[in-house]
């Protein structure tokens, strides 16, 4: 009888730990596809501007088009800029899944700055992100393919997330007939 009750026991106990060590590993499944919901829903809500040594390689590594916001700090329409166009959800979205973006403020202290095999200062960076026509902040750049030679889309002034829009959208069906 007592081999009966300690059998019963141990049958009761292994299987507690079976439903236990179950449920633990389904918590790991789900808090793992909770974090990977997370990360997507980060990716989708959040905008990342890189600064210019990393997005540009990073531009030319994965083949997106690089997006550089030349601001400077006094400015009003680049503070209004990343207040209302860099911070709406569709534009986010856009940019995170076309564009690698950079933020180059031209009246930062002297810096080098790679470009492909050379390194250049703040002076020369600037001569190659502004058309000479417009040298008005904000002013944003985009290079279609990093990795190939070729002419810059120059963009000056504010543009309202509308107007923005149509020029993510333009720049990427460019980017897309390229790539056929």
């Amino acid at each position: 009888m007592k081999l009966k009750n300690i059998l019963f026991v141990f049958l009761s106990l292994s299987l507690v730990w079976s439903a236990c060590k179950s449920q633990d590993s389904l918590s790991k499944k789900d808090a793992k596809s909770i974090e990977n919901e997370r990360i997507a829903h980060e990716t989708d809500t959040q905008l990342t501007f890189y600064d210019w040594n990393t997005g540009y390689l990073k531009a030319k590594r994965i083949n997106k088009i690089l997006l550089v916001d030349v601001y400077t700090e006094w400015c009003g329409w680049c503070k209004v800029m990343d207040r209302n166009t860099y911070k709406d959800a569709s534009i986010i979205k856009q940019l995170n899944k076309d564009f690698v973006c950079v933020k180059f403020n031209p009246e930062i202290a002297k810096k080098d700055y790679v470009f492909d095999t050379a390194t250049i200062d703040n002076n020369l960076l600037q001569a190659f992100l502004f058309d000479r026509r417009s040298g008005g902040y904000p002013t944003t750049t985009f290079w279609i393919n990093p990795s190939k030679k070729e002419r810059l889309e120059v963009i000056p002034g504010y543009k309202d997330p509308t107007a923005f829009a149509a020029i993510l959208n333009s720049l990427s069906a460019k980017k897309n007939q390229t790539a056929e």
